[in-house]
């Protein structure tokens, strides 16, 4: 076992420059902030005594010793490196290496849930459409507040422990007023209107520069997943009569349209295929016939003449 103490500063540093990424490991647990009240190893409790034991079973203290190793390393490098240049300013050149070790964990979960490393870069795609966006107003503030949004827009869906499917128009609302500076009467409807209308006008012009599959993967599917933490009582078993009612809700629709398709005369592969891109954003993956065969009996059983009430289950 090691004797070598740590830095007492630096764990200060360390911990308070990595409290957003530890709420987030403990928020995933359902614990909502960090039950650690004494910075571990600093001063203040220089052998981590009073250190909680959920940091170390939901991940925070680990977190910690992780960024603490690197930084250390980090700050050797400096001084013992070819160049035998000592950091005179340790501690913002230590902030500048958390600040880039969490960057990093960040990217690395993104990655992980399939999203993007860096949803708010602006070359390849997103770069075509911005250029794109620059080209439907003449207003160069229009220009500005458009590119903005869409950043925010991308950052928002890649967000960890987001619990909401809307956006967050009042704060969005109030950054146009820092890009306008226009007066608007924050959380009113037409504050709100006027945000979505402009997120469905970066949205437009994003699928028209970069198709219906760029959108879902990057921008559409991902908000639509919400990410939040388990519940305490995820083993309670739920009673199999219970249905989402958000689910219920998109297969109306997606039925809905799919009966629109077939009644302009499409057939069902046609229609099943431009209710997809409608409803769900993408076109559809995997064997496909179960589904439509399902869709033509509702279809056909919706159509057929009044024949009496139907027995449960048929």
């Amino acid at each position: 076992m090691s004797t070598q103490p740590m830095d007492a500063d630096l764990a200060e540093v360390v911990w308070w420059g990595t409290q957003t990424v530890r709420v987030r490991a403990h928020a995933a647990r359902g614990v909502s902030r960090c039950p650690t009240r004494l910075v571990p190893y600093s001063a203040s409790d220089p052998t981590g005594r009073h250190l909680n034991a959920r940091c170390r079973e939901d991940g925070c203290l680990g977190i910690v010793h992780s960024i603490y190793l690197t930084t250390v390393t980090r700050l050797q490098d400096r001084a013992t490196g070819q160049d035998h240049v000592a950091v005179s300013q340790w501690v913002p050149y230590a902030r500048r290496v958390v600040a880039s070790q969490v960057a990093e964990l960040d990217r690395a979960g993104r990655v992980a849930r399939g999203l993007p490393a860096k949803p708010t870069r602006t070359d390849g795609v997103p770069g075509r459409v911005i250029e794109a966006m620059r080209h439907t107003t003449a207003d160069p503030v229009r220009r500005e507040w458009l590119e903005q949004l869409f950043r925010m827009v991308r950052a928002y869906v890649c967000r960890d422990n987001r619990q909401s499917v809307e956006w967050p128009t009042d704060m969005w609302a109030a950054e146009k007023c820092a890009v306008d500076g226009c007066f608007r009467s924050l959380g009113t409807p037409a504050a709100r209107r006027e945000i979505e209308q402009d997120v469905d006008e970066v949205l437009r012009v994003a699928r028209d520069v970069a198709g219906e599959e760029w959108l879902a993967a990057t921008i559409l599917n991902p908000f639509r997943a919400v990410v939040g933490p388990l519940p305490d009582d995820l083993d309670v078993g739920c009673p199999i009569d219970d249905a989402d009612p958000a689910e219920l809700a998109l297969v109306s629709q997606f039925r809905t349209r799919y009966a629109a398709s077939r009644t302009s005369g499409c057939g069902p592969d046609e229609a099943f295929l431009a209710t997809s891109l409608a409803i769900c954003g993408r076109q559809p993956r995997g064997a496909a016939a179960d589904v439509i065969a399902d869709l033509e009996a509702w279809l056909a059983d919706r159509q057929a003449p009044e024949r009496g009430p139907r027995r449960l289950g048929r």
